[in-house]
């Protein structure tokens, strides 16, 4: 009898907190991180779309192409990984209470076929200038970006941030609140003609000496990179939108847009929509 009534207090001990038997630490989660760069080239991707297929974890990387998923529960999972202009890629991935940290995602770029059949197939002179762009891409001379990666870092405004971010060698140089696009060097032939600084009003502003690019748009010149002329601000730039974008060295420039300067920092041969 006594045996009975010791099972029976047992019994209400239980009943009364019923959860004590499968009480388990809590996790507060782990982190997936790592970096998204381009296949062969390896530079950093900005603005990929990273996600826990089936999850609400999901975040796009910053401009170093770098991601960060935190408190994710431990588990398997599908990562996947998105960015216009490559093939998106998937890995799975079975999180344990390390996390996984260190991803380095690899994305294959793709062709565009959807836009090239949209150009190709309007022979109208308002298209016309995009149906050159393409021929010359194909020679693979010099750096490319269409819309599609032009607009990728923040819209049609943002045009430049995506030269900068994607062209080797290519910078930004700020002044006062204004951008100009500049290489990080000059080409040999220029050794013997002083590099521009903008005019004194751009000097003023804080515009340093650099090897500033000559700036063409729709096959006009914009900026001829002559001393004391005023140097091109891309950041106020508020013509119709820039839809396709040829940067070239001296030595890749093609003939029709070669015969302006012997300057040899190379130049940036902007298309807008029409």
């Amino acid at each position: 009898m006594r045996a009975q009534i010791a099972l029976v207090a047992f019994g209400l001990i239980l009943g009364a907190n019923p959860r004590i038997l499968d009480a388990q630490p809590e996790h507060a989660g782990v982190t997936v991180a790592g970096i998204v760069l381009v296949d062969s080239l390896e530079r950093p991707i900005a603005g990929a779309e990273v996600e826990l297929v089936g999850t609400p974890y999901r975040t796009r990387s910053d401009s170093a192409g770098a991601f960060s998923l935190r408190s994710v529960p431990v588990g398997a999972y599908r990562l996947q990984l998105r960015a216009v202009g490559y093939a998106p890629l998937v890995l799975d991935v079975q999180l344990t209470a390390e996390g996984l940290e260190g991803v380095e995602a690899l994305l294959r770029p793709v062709a565009q076929e959807l836009e090239r059949v949209r150009i190709r197939a309007s022979l109208t002179p308002t298209a016309r200038h995009l149906i050159d762009f393409e021929n010359r891409r194909k020679f693979g001379i010099g750096s490319f970006l269409d819309s599609t990666r032009l607009w990728a870092y923040g819209g049609p405004q943002a045009w430049y941030r995506a030269i900068t971010a994607e062209v080797p060698g290519m910078r930004a140089m700020a002044y006062g609140g204004s951008l100009a696009l500049a290489r990080g060097s000059r080409g040999p032939t220029s050794l013997s003609k002083p590099m521009p600084a903008g005019d004194n009003g751009d000097q003023r502003r804080g515009a340093q000496k650099a090897c500033y690019l000559r700036v063409i748009i729709d096959g006009q010149i914009r900026y001829n990179t002559n001393v004391g002329e005023t140097l091109f601000d891309v950041s106020t730039y508020d013509g119709p939108p820039i839809v396709a974008a040829e940067v070239y060295t001296t030595a890749q420039l093609p003939a029709e847009f070669n015969r302006m300067s012997d300057y040899s920092c190379g130049a940036i041969v902007l298309w807008t929509k029409r």
